[in-house]
């Protein structure tokens, strides 16, 4: 039985997100790129139980920049990937709910722990970054997001204002609040967070879940996180 829904709430849903792990090495893993096939094959064995096989994988190897060199492993359906550079590794999830947050983090920790192992990298800092599209059903979204800017905020130009948004930057964390392009009635936020090396996934998508749960209620929003 559902609850009731909060009148005093704006309903709204996420049709799309994404949330982005970043770990940046301390130095480039130029070794392991002179025998990529190594990388390669360690990282497929370790993530063959969640699904990541031979067809998902694709080298970038076609620029003048070694920084864009990428080997990028899609997981089978697709939804999930892990893209190595010589400088840093990214984890990308679509549509990521969050009862389905542990055994992400454990697949995570699989190829994390790989790359690090076999390329012998260290993580100088971690990135953890949610961009969520919300739609809002029982209201516009100007009148959700006004309140966020100050009458001072307004004089600061003239002419119509089409959309009140907003990007707050806060050490080592930042948010952005903008109108949706890809969804009507929609907000797209994006929040962003640096971690240091020894913060665990755990504690890093912890503290992701509180700024979500945040937002949702600065904005006065109600829905499925």
């Amino acid at each position: 039985m559902h609850e009731a829904a909060n009148p005093e709430k704006t309903q709204a849903e996420i049709p799309y997100s994404l949330v982005e792990y970043t770990a940046v090495f301390k130095k480039p893993i130029l070794e392991a790129w002179t025998a990529p096939a190594l990388l390669v094959s360690a990282i497929l064995e370790a993530l063959a139980p969640y699904a990541f096989k031979l067809d998902g994988v694709e080298a970038k190897t076609h620029t003048e920049k070694l920084n864009e060199y990428a080997i990028v492993f899609k997981r089978t359906p697709p939804g999930v990937t892990l893209t190595v550079q010589l400088g840093k590794l990214t984890i990308g999830a679509e549509n990521l709910d969050w009862g389905d947050a542990e055994q992400f983090l454990v697949a995570a920790h699989a190829g994390i722990a790989t790359v690090l192992t076999k390329s012998k990298a260290e993580i100088q800092s971690q990135h953890l970054g949610l961009g969520i599209h919300i739609q809002l059903k029982t209201k516009p979204r100007q009148e959700v997001t006004a309140p966020l800017l100050s009458s001072a905020a307004l004089k600061l130009l003239d002419g119509e204002m089409k959309f009140p948004g907003i990007i707050l930057l806060r050490e080592k964390a930042s948010v952005i609040v903008d109108a949706s392009l890809a969804f009507a009635n929609g907000l797209f936020v994006r929040i962003n967070r640096e971690h240091g090396s020894e913060v665990t996934l755990e504690r890093m998508a912890e503290i992701l879940r509180s700024d979500e749960e945040r937002l949702f209620n600065v904005l006065g929003l109600e829905g499925t996180l």
